[in-house]
C-alpha cells in the first residue's frame, strides 16, 4: 500500500500544446470509435488482477478519440442530473440561475449524504442498441457491446461473464461532483464500472479526480481524467469523483457498467 494518495496523470496529462491542438481542430474524421492496437493486454491483464482497477492510457485510436471528444462537446443533449429525498432526478433547459438554486441545495445535502450533480445523456440502460441511429451514439453503444470490445475487457478484469455494457454520457463542470459510494445497489449483474475520459486539457488542480478509498478512508489511489484514458474497477469498491473546482473546466465521459447476463 503506498505511503499517500498515488495520483495518476501520465503523460498525456501534461502535453497541453497537443491536446490544444486537438482541442482547436475544426475538421475531425467521422470515424467510429476504435480500440487502439497497439494495448499490451497482458500487461494490462497482470495490473488489474493485482488491484482490481486500472488506468489504460490511449485506449482509442487518436482519430476516433478526437472525434468521440468532439460529439460530447457539440452534438450532445444534456440534463442536469442530481438525487434528492430518494428520488433520481433529471433536469433539462435549465437557465443559469435554475442549476444555480439546484446547486446550492446539492451542496448542502452532499454534507451529510450521498449525493451526485453533474448532466447526463443516457446512451443504453441494458445494452440496447442507442434510440437514434442516426447519431454517433448509436456507434459508440455498439462498440461497447461489441464481441471485440467485451473479449478485450474480459481478457483485461479475468471477468469472463461480462455479457453486456451500459452507457451515459456525462459532463461535470465547475462544482459538479459524485461523494463516495461503492456501486453496491446499482444492480446485481454489475462486474465492474469504466470510465472513458475524453477532455482535452486537464490537470489535477481541476479536481473531478476519481478517487479510491482504503479501508480507513483516506484517499489510496486517484485516477485524473486525461484524455483518452480508459478507467476500469471491480464492483464494489468505494470511491468518488471531487468536486471540479470554480477554476476547472468542463470534464466530459462516457461511463458505466459492465454486466453479467440476466
Amino acid at each position: 500500500m503506498p505511503a499517500g494518495p498515488v495520483l495518476h496523470a501520465g503523460a498525456e496529462c501534461g502535453n497541453d500544446a497537443a491536446m490544444s491542438d486537438i482541442a482547436a481542430a475544426i475538421a475531425v474524421a467521422d470515424v467510429g470509435p476504435e480500440l487502439n492496437p497497439a494495448l499490451d493486454r497482458e500487461a494490462l491483464a497482470a495490473e488489474f488482477r493485482a488491484k482490481g482497477r486500472i488506468h489504460i492510457p490511449n485506449i482509442l485510436t487518436p482519430e476516433s478519440a478526437q472525434r468521440l471528444y468532439q460529439v460530447l462537446r457539440d452534438e450532445t443533449i444534456w440534463r442536469l442530473t442530481l438525487n434528492k429525498d430518494g428520488n433520481f432526478l433529471d433536469f433539462p433547459n435549465l437557465s443559469p440561475e435554475e442549476r444555480k438554486k439546484i446547486a446550492l441545495g446539492a451542496w448542502q445535502r452532499a454534507q451529510a449524504e450521498f449525493q451526485y450533480l453533474f448532466d447526463i445523456h443516457r446512451l443504453s440502460h441494458e445494452g440496447e442498441p442507442y434510440a437514434d441511429p442516426r447519431h454517433y451514439f448509436a456507434r459508440m453503444v455498439a462498440f461497447l457491446n461489441a464481441p471485440h470490445f467485451l473479449s478485450f475487457i474480459r481478457e483485461v478484469t479475468g471477468l469472463t461473464e461480462i455479457a453486456r455494457t451500459d452507457g451515459q454520457a456525462t459532463l461535470y463542470r465547475p462544482g459538479d461532483f459524485l461523494t463516495q459510494h461503492d456501486d453496491r445497489y446499482g444492480g446485481r449483474h454489475r462486474l465492474a464500472a469504466y470510465v472513458f475520459n475524453m477532455t482535452p486539457v486537464w490537470k489535477p488542480d481541476f479536481g473531478g479526480v476519481l478517487n479510491f478509498y482504503d479501508a480507513r478512508g483516506h484517499v489510496e489511489e486517484g485516477y485524473v481524467p486525461t484524455f483518452n484514458a480508459l478507467n476500469i474497477f471491480r464492483v464494489p469498491a468505494v470511491h468518488s469523483v471531487s468536486q471540479v473546482a470554480i477554476f476547472g473546466g468542463y470534464r466530459y465521459s462516457v461511463t458505466g457498467w459492465f454486466h453479467a447476463k440476466k
